[in-house]
């Protein structure tokens, strides 16, 4: 697709702004709008695409092409312009499926948790081997800092997400299925049709391609049309992972197995034991493609995450700030279990339920899946696509939580979030901040905001000991602990 006129309605959406990026390196004029300005906007600004911020773009009169988000509303005033025009309209996934089937060689990533990173696991032992493939992904990966590459190779690797069925628009070399699990509820209704949607994206696996599946996971268990390995922590797939252990805090080591026999160690760079499986899928895709052994085991040593995947903030007044995009009860559960191996203290989680729907169709798993947690702090409900009739919001959730035994609070302000909890937080503890939603601008709120305080602060400390010595006791003691006390972040 080249010379042609595309617009995208939420450009600002991760996978969006890389589409549009893929597109306009291939000499097409993009554009694109959205509600609100973003870190994305400005990406795409700068890459010199015309952004429209909460208004009608004139460029949709000139578009041979509207991309739209499955964010977008059927009522919204450009989406009825655009058809009020005659306009060729994709979503999202349709121009996804386009994009792909332009390259030679298709790798799709899915499963219900696990996409992005294993993405980026794949992209990078591509990249590192010489193949210069395009990615396509749902995240910044860290070791191309943005959630899009465009190369000149043969290769396509991109995040297959399974909602309203996108990943069916592909037609994979590699299909690889990392787990199947709950999700999606409002779409998908029933576990059963999410397992049948699954298995409609292994048939759609080229002639002559290869599913890559969870062997330790019975819902990826299927029968399969086409040639096909299973990968295993338990033993149970062609290639597995034998003796795992933590070689660093949060981080874990194992020897690598084909067909029985030991291809050797694999150390990761990323956090948690459960990204062993998912390097696992990573080694059956490289090994597929005939990628040596000793690349793929630097690729994976090297490759540190993506963005907002146990992102580390650094600290403040000792405490460990920590974003995850964790927001399915599994992935919660995962990553608390992560956070109470790598905290000195004690783990506090601020949490933002994604969809009232997701909400109450798991309210069971959401119940218990803070366990480990100090104290877990709830905020507000992010709507996404949703009316709060379609389900539960915060405060629900928050009570759901009490009646388990875990302490629970909900919060609908960053600022009173932040009164809350600084006062209970002690050097060495982590506050973890948890889901998908606009809580990502959370961690940055605060490091801007008291980043400042926490140098006042330490200087403050020194003097507090000096007088502890000298006016012990005294008024100008008081005084001085009083203002010590405050920079301390009793705020």
């Amino acid at each position: 697709m080249e010379n042609k006129k595309i617009h995208f309605l939420g450009i600002g959406g991760i996978s969006q702004s890389a589409l549009a990026l893929i597109l306009k390196n291939r000499g097409n004029f993009v554009s694109g709008s959205d509600k609100v300005k973003s870190k994305e906007t400005e990406r795409l600004e700068a890459a010199g695409i015309d952004v429209t911020i909460d208004g009608v773009s004139e460029h949709i009169k000139d578009a041979d092409i509207i991309v739209v988000s499955a964010a977008i509303k059927y009522d919204d005033k450009e989406l009825l312009l655009a058809k009020s025009l005659n306009k060729t309209i994709f979503s999202r996934a349709q121009m996804l499926g386009k994009i792909a089937r332009t390259f030679k060689k298709v790798i799709s990533v899915s499963g219900s948790h696990g996409k992005t990173t294993t993405t980026g696991m794949v992209a990078k032992i591509f990249c590192d081997a010489g193949k210069d493939p395009t990615v396509h992904v749902g995240g910044n990966l860290s070791f191309i800092d943005k959630n899009v590459r465009v190369g000149s190779g043969d290769y396509f690797i991109t995040e297959a997400c399974e909602y309203v069925d996108s990943f069916l628009e592909l037609e994979s070399d590699v299909s690889i299925i990392l787990n199947v699990q709950k999700d999606h509820l409002d779409y998908f209704k029933t576990f059963s049709n999410i397992k049948k949607s699954f298995n409609k994206f292994a048939k759609n696996t080229k002639d002559g391609g290869i599913v890559v599946y969870n062997a330790d996971d019975k819902n990826a268990c299927m029968k399969f049309d086409h040639r096909n390995i299973g990968f295993s922590a338990c033993g149970n797939g062609v290639v597995c992972a034998k003796n795992i252990n933590e070689y660093l805090p949060g981080k874990f080591e194992y020897d690598c197995y084909l067909l029985g026999k030991n291809l050797g160690k694999i150390q990761l760079g990323t956090y948690g034991k459960h990204n062993v499986l998912n390097s696992l899928s990573a080694v059956c895709c490289a090994l597929e493609e005939n990628i040596d052994f000793s690349v793929i085991q630097k690729s994976l040593k090297e490759f540190s995450g993506a963005s907002r995947r146990f992102e580390n903030y650094g600290e403040l007044f000792g405490t460990a700030l920590v974003h995850d995009y964790a927001h399915h009860p599994t992935e919660i559960k995962a990553t608390i279990a992560l956070a109470k191996e790598v905290a000195k203290g004690d783990v506090f989680v601020i949490f933002q339920p994604h969809t009232f729907s997701r909400t109450k169709l798991l309210l069971k798993e959401f119940k218990t899946c803070f366990n480990g947690a100090k104290e877990v702090l709830v905020y507000k409900t992010y709507s996404a696509r949703e009316k709060p009739e379609e389900g539960l919001d915060q405060d629900d959730l928050a009570k759901e939580i009490l009646k388990v035994g875990q302490k629970a609070t909900s919060f609908c302000d960053y600022l009173s979030m932040l009164k809350y909890v600084f006062p209970k937080l002690k050097p060495g503890d982590m506050l973890l901040v948890l889901g998908a939603g606009d809580i990502e601008s959370f961690l940055p709120f605060v490091l801007k905001r008291y980043l400042g305080f926490e140098k006042v602060y330490k200087k403050w400390k020194i003097l507090d000991k000096i007088l502890r010595l000298v006016y012990h006791k005294t008024t100008i003691y008081k005084c001085v602990w009083k203002r010590t006390r405050f920079f301390a972040g009793k705020l």
